[in-house]
């Protein structure tokens, strides 16, 4: 279905925001699988580049002196005769000292080099084993407040089963005191160690469940493997076997509609960029480049969370999609998603970059892990993500700010196919927004560190920024091409939709 409209250009500027706030990069090259995982910031890891670059300048220089002596010098020095012996003899050994300075400090670049890659790997482990221990006592902690939250759940039973009973609907749960506890806490929730203790948490579902049945301990967690679930993928089908029997986290069918047909007017360029075109609202944005004598390019925007009830109402975008998401099902959100491309005329073959914020990178990151899409770049912010395993070599960055617990949602970072970028958003003693639930997640937040992308100075930043820019400038720049974007509005069925003009 299409309806052709001509509204102004959904990538409207960004409220400003103060990347000072805060604090400096910390990235993660991509990694095979089993090999070690590095962690540094953006400074110190450009500080090894410059280190490497300068080692091989070094070299050759090294090299060059030596052809130096290879065009005489030596042999002049060694003359018994002549008016220019003493000179020769002088500049064969000022050569000499040379080369050695030159080699002697080629080799302290390297040894300099090394060092400091090995003290990032020696945090990097460390902070890897601090997690795992997290996880560890998250897992024991389940376990033994399983009986307690047994005793509460038969409890609160006859209530819950009376509410929906009585048709209780989305608006009706009592999710208003948690928003206003999420506002009342911005400095406890915005914590790292906070986020890590919500990491730790969802890894103890599937524990802290067969606590609860009266299992032994492990015994969930083979069950689910039984099924194809495993880690948080485990707990998230927990969740939804649990919930789906008071009526929760029912999954629908979905109906898509373009809403807008226009013509782009330029690429994006850069992070901030790309983030302003991930939509709100009509939550998929789809840029078609086309460019003479070239097959045609795309880039999907997928926009975020619209609402976090449980019940699945008219939004796809919504808590039972996220939760399904990160189970690895097939939630409303990625069906949707799915349609619009279809409709954009995306074709297997085709070249596509995915960009997502929130449950928008969830699919996103969906949707580039699946072999049906000739996926070249992934660009997420706040995705819970982190189990998905991705294809080598992607262009792209997954981006994250370390007081945001959205993303931990999803449990630890597995995959590390894509480069990993976090950032804490507000710096200790930093005011931070309380007007939103979750500030560390809101736009404003991943545009500031978005700027903070943009400004990165490492290699390892730069080249995926200009890899995601050449994808889009590459045709956008040449003459006679056309951009063409095209925005979709998705719902669930047996609600209200909108009908094609």
């Amino acid at each position: 279905m299409v309806r052709q409209a001509a509204p102004p250009d959904p990538a409207g500027p960004e409220p400003a925001t103060d990347p000072a706030l805060g604090g400096p990069l910390w990235v993660s090259p991509p990694a095979p699988r089993g090999s070690a995982v590095v962690v540094a910031t953006d400074a110190l890891i450009a500080q090894t580049e410059r280190l490497e670059r300068l080692h091989l300048a070094l070299g050759a220089d090294a090299v060059a002196l030596d052809r130096v002596d290879g065009l005489g010098v030596g042999a002049l020095a060694g003359a018994q005769h002549g008016p220019a012996t003493a000179a020769s003899r002088r500049s064969a050994v000022q050569l000499d000292a040379a080369r050695a300075a030159v080699r002697s400090a080629a080799d302290v670049a390297l040894r300099t080099g090394a060092d400091l890659r090995q003290a990032i790997s020696a945090y990097s482990a460390t902070e890897d084993e601090q997690r795992a221990n997290a996880q560890r006592l998250g897992s024991l902690f389940g376990i033994l407040w399983g009986p307690a939250i047994r005793v509460l759940l038969i409890a609160g039973l006859p209530a819950v089963l009376l509410a929906r009973a009585a048709g209780l609907g989305a608006d009706d749960m009592p999710l208003d005191g948690l928003k206003q506890w999420l506002l009342a806490h911005p400095e406890l929730i915005t914590d790292p160690a906070f986020v890590e203790g919500v990491r730790a948490g969802v890894m103890s579902i599937d524990d802290t469940v067969g606590s609860v049945a009266g299992l032994p301990p492990g015994a969930t967690a083979e069950l689910a493997a039984a099924y194809g679930f495993t880690g948080v993928e485990a707990g998230a089908a927990l969740t939804l076997v649990g919930g789906r029997t008071f009526g929760l986290f029912r999954e629908t069918p979905v109906s898509v509609v373009r809403i807008a047909t226009t013509a782009g007017d330029s690429a994006p360029s850069g992070s901030v960029e790309r983030l302003s075109r991930v939509p709100e609202g009509d939550q998929v944005r789809i840029e078609r480049y086309d460019a003479p004598g070239l097959p045609p390019r795309y880039v999907v925007y997928v926009g975020p969370t619209e609402t976090f009830s449980p019940i699945a109402a008219g939004e796809p975008w919504d808590l039972t999609s996220n939760v399904a998401g990160v189970a690895g099902l097939e939630p409303g959100s990625l069906r949707a998603t799915e349609l619009a491309m279809h409709d954009a005329g995306i074709r297997a073959g085709d070249e596509v970059q995915f960009v997502g914020f929130s449950q928008g990178g969830l699919v996103a990151t969906r949707l580039a892990a699946d072999e049906l899409w000739n996926t070249t770049g992934l660009e997420t912010y706040g995705a819970p993500a982190g189990g998905i395993v991705l294809p080598s070599g992607l262009d792209g960055m997954a981006i994250r700010n370390s007081d945001d617990f959205i993303p931990a949602l999803a449990g630890p970072q597995l995959d590390h196919h894509l480069l990993q970028v976090e950032r804490r958003a507000f710096a200790p003693g930093s005011p931070i927004p309380t007007a939103e639930p979750a500030p560390a997640h809101q736009r404003e937040a991943y545009v500031a560190t978005a700027t903070a992308v943009d400004a990165a100075t490492s290699d390892a930043v730069r080249q995926q920024i200009a890899a995601m820019d050449g994808f889009t400038s590459g045709y956008a720049d040449r003459a006679g091409s056309s951009i063409t974007v095209m925005t979709y509005h998705a719902e669930r069925s047996g609600v209200k939709t909108l009908a094609p003009t």
